[in-house]
C-alpha cells in the first residue's frame, strides 16, 4: 500500500516535525526538525544543518521514527530505515530547497528516510491503530 494522502498532505504543510533515532545501547535521541521534503511516494529527505547524534545513528543502524500533527485532531506516526548521504539526488533536491530562502548555506548531508509503517497517532480510540504497510499489498487483496 501507499501513505496515505492525508499523511502526505500533512507532511506537505510543513509543521514542526520530531525525528527519533537510537543508538546502539539503545538510548532514544529525539529532535525537531523543519528542513524535510518528500522525495518520491514512499521517502523523505530530511536536511542535516547542526545533526551530531541523529547523524551518528542512521548511521550506526537505520533505525528512525518520525511523527507530526496538524492544527486540528490528525497526527501521524511513521515508521522506517534511513541512510546518511552527502551527495546524490536526494541531497540535491534539499540543498536546493535550502537556497531557495539561504542561498549562502549548504546542508552538511540529508537523512533519506523511506518509510514503512504508519500510525494514527492523534488522541482518540484509534491512536497508534497501523494505518498501512508501506509496499504491501492492502489486506483485502
Amino acid at each position: 500500500m501507499q501513505i496515505p494522502e492525508q499523511v502526505r498532505k500533512l507532511f506537505e504543510q510543513r509543521p514542526l516535525m520530531y525525528l527519533a533515532t537510537v543508538d546502539g545501547s539503545g538510548m532514544p535521541n529525539v529532535v525537531p526538525m523543519l528542513q524535510y521534503w518528500w522525495f518520491n511516494d514512499d521517502t523523505m529527505v530530511i536536511g542535516d544543518l547542526f545533526m551530531k547524534a541523529t547523524r551518528a545513528n542512521v548511521q550506526a543502524n537505520g533505525r528512525v521514527c518520525i511523527s507530526a500533527c496538524g492544527k486540528g485532531n490528525e497526527a501521524f506516526k511513521l515508521r522506517g530505515t534511513a541512510s546518511y548521504e552527502t551527495s546524490g539526488p536526494a541531497y540535491d533536491l534539499a540543498n536546493g530547497e535550502l537556497h531557495r530562502g539561504s542561498p549562502d548555506k549548504d546542508f552538511r548531508g540529508v537523512v533519506v528516510f523511506r518509510v514503512t509503517e504508519v500510525y494514527d497517532a492523534a488522541k482518540g480510540p484509534d491512536a497508534g491503530r497501523l494505518l498501512v504497510r508501506v509496499g504491501e499489498p492492502p489486506a483485502d487483496s
